[in-house]
């Protein structure tokens, strides 16, 4: 599998679940990333189109997990400036909140596997490539 597509669908899920505030703008920035990469491997048409809706699944699947998320960072504000915090309360909220993340990362990895299987040899190759200088430079 792509570690490169399936990073690129890992940050929609991180921009989706909290870690922006201009949704609008982020599936934008998200879908423009994947153009790029389909540019960078001359994608046929059929494979365009079908990662291209497995960014929009995913896009819109995040968005109940961004709404849980910040429900969920709400009710532990409301338990951490309580006098006494409710650590069972507390417990099962970080619990509910990984066992959503989970799920979602599941559902991510599935598509990167449908993604995976789309590709050409040549095109994982080429992809493989950009993952590893990607990850190069990460270590420095």
């Amino acid at each position: 599998m792509s570690k490169w597509m399936l990073l690129a669908l890992s940050v929609s899920a991180m921009g989706a679940t909290g870690c922006g505030n201009r949704p609008e703008r982020f599936e934008k920035m998200v879908q423009w990333r994947i153009d790029d990469a389909l540019d960078e491997l001359d994608a046929t048409q059929a494979q365009r189109e079908r990662v291209q809706a497995l960014t929009k699944e995913s896009l819109a699947q995040s968005k109940p997990l961004a709404e849980q998320a910040k429900a969920t960072r709400a009710a532990l504000m409301t338990e951490w400036k309580s006098a006494t915090p409710d650590a069972s309360k507390v417990h099962q909220l970080v619990d509910t909140q990984l066992d959503a993340v989970r799920s979602f990362a599941h559902a991510l990895t599935d598509k990167a596997l449908e993604v995976h299987q789309l590709l050409t040899p040549k095109q994982r190759e080429v992809l493989t490539e950009k993952a590893e200088r990607f990850e190069k430079r990460a270590k420095h």
